[in-house]
């Protein structure tokens, strides 16, 4: 992925953030191995203080610089946007998503993202 330099290019002409939801893979549910390598035992949140710790000491392990909102711990932007696990939305100035990238992390492919930004960009 190329977070950090798709919003050094872009984070003067467009509005980035990164949006916490739910945990894809808690120490309570459905952990992946990888996790289990890494020592990322993360329990689910049950409140939004707790999920945004989470989302915190994320955001720092992964060094992303761009800003992170949190999704309520009832889970709305999630529900209506079905980011879970992962997904890229590119929402134009009048409010139309003009970019709906496919499910993650398969799904996430930066080239088509930066395609649609530049068109919305050109008018």
């Amino acid at each position: 992925m190329r977070l950090n330099e798709l919003y050094a290019t872009y984070k003067d002409r467009v509005q980035f953030y990164i949006i916490y939801i739910r945990e894809a893979h808690p120490a309570n549910g459905w952990q992946v191995p990888n996790n289990l390598i890494d020592d990322i035992l993360v329990p689910e949140p049950t409140t939004d203080d707790s999920r945004t710790e989470v989302a915190s000491a994320c955001q720092i392990a992964l060094d992303l610089h761009m800003p992170m909102l949190i999704d309520s711990i009832d889970n709305d932007i999630d529900k209506n946007y079905v980011g879970l696990p992962m997904r890229q939305f590119l929402i134009d100035a009048d409010g139309k998503i003009a970019y709906a990238g496919d499910k993650g992390p398969f799904g996430w492919n930066d080239e088509a993202f930066e395609d649609s930004l530049k068109k919305v960009l050109a008018g």
